[in-house]
């Protein structure tokens, strides 16, 4: 078996102890290890666009799409939450568990440090400019598979062909949105949670995620699937909200031509 099916295993095995007698997660704990699994997916594509990664460079990401949300099962067990605020960090508390379950103990160590240092950041506002050099393509590489697979799931919540009961955003679902958090976004800041009034504000600060995009690869996914632009058909008509649109493609569509085998076909 090779280290990431060994990983996979011992990933399965922690996820059991929150099933119940039957087998079943609770709905939370399943979306949540869905989440997981569309998250290596989606890692495993990016991987597949960028020439420069070695089959190393593949397992590390890999293994850090796996463990990223592990800290999750324990989380919603004990809160009945995902709210971070209300219990613990999960990047930090799933970096934790790395080491506290002994998992992938036969990667080299410095492999297994970066490992939990992406793990760590993965969910930070931003990655931390103490993080070691040699970790940041990691750090980068989850950050990006996450959010591909967050808009996605946003995009299917609002669209109401997901009805996730975790997805708590605790905002009022009231008309308009707040000017300064269009103004934000369209000078391409990312959004703080914090300053947000209504739900049509959080959907806008998602359009700052287009700055926090990393890889051309990723930029591509992001663009092939028009995730800016379905995000656009949830808020209301303005133009100032098509101009953050049209730069959110345009940030997207520059970094994926720096990969000449990302860059579509004239």
């Amino acid at each position: 078996m090779d280290t990431f099916s060994q990983a996979r295993a011992a990933f399965d095995r922690h996820v059991a102890k929150f099933r119940g007698e039957g087998g079943a997660l609770p709905f939370a704990l399943e979306a949540k290890f869905n989440h997981t699994g569309e998250v290596c997916e989606i890692t495993e594509k990016i991987v597949a666009g960028e020439a420069r990664f070695s089959p190393r460079d593949a397992l590390i990401f890999r293994l850090c799409a796996l463990f990223h949300d592990i800290s999750r099962f324990e989380q919603y067990d004990k809160f009945k939450t995902f709210l971070d605020r209300h219990s613990f960090d999960h990047g930090d508390r799933s970096a934790a568990l790395i080491d506290e379950l002994g998992l992938v103990p036969e990667l080299p160590a410095e492999d297994r440090a970066c490992v939990i240092d992406a793990v760590r950041v993965h969910n930070k506002f931003a990655i931390p400019p103490d993080l070691p050099p040699a970790h940041l393509d990691a750090a980068k590489m989850v950050r990006d598979a996450d959010k591909l697979a967050i808009l996605r799931l946003i995009i299917r919540f609002f669209n109401g062909d997901y009805s996730d009961p975790t997805i708590r955003l605790d905002l009022p679902d009231t008309p308009g949105w707040s000017p300064a958090i269009l103004e934000t976004a369209l000078s391409g800041k990312c959004v703080v949670y914090a300053d947000m009034k209504c739900i049509n504000d959080f959907k806008l600060g998602l359009f700052a995620w287009s700055c926090d995009i990393n890889w051309p690869a990723s930029a591509a996914l992001a663009l092939d699937e028009d995730l800016f632009g379905q995000i656009r058909a949830l808020l209301p008509a303005s133009e100032k909200i098509d101009r953050l649109l049209q730069s959110a493609r345009t940030r997207l569509a520059a970094l994926r031509n720096t990969n000449p085998s990302c860059r579509k076909n004239p």
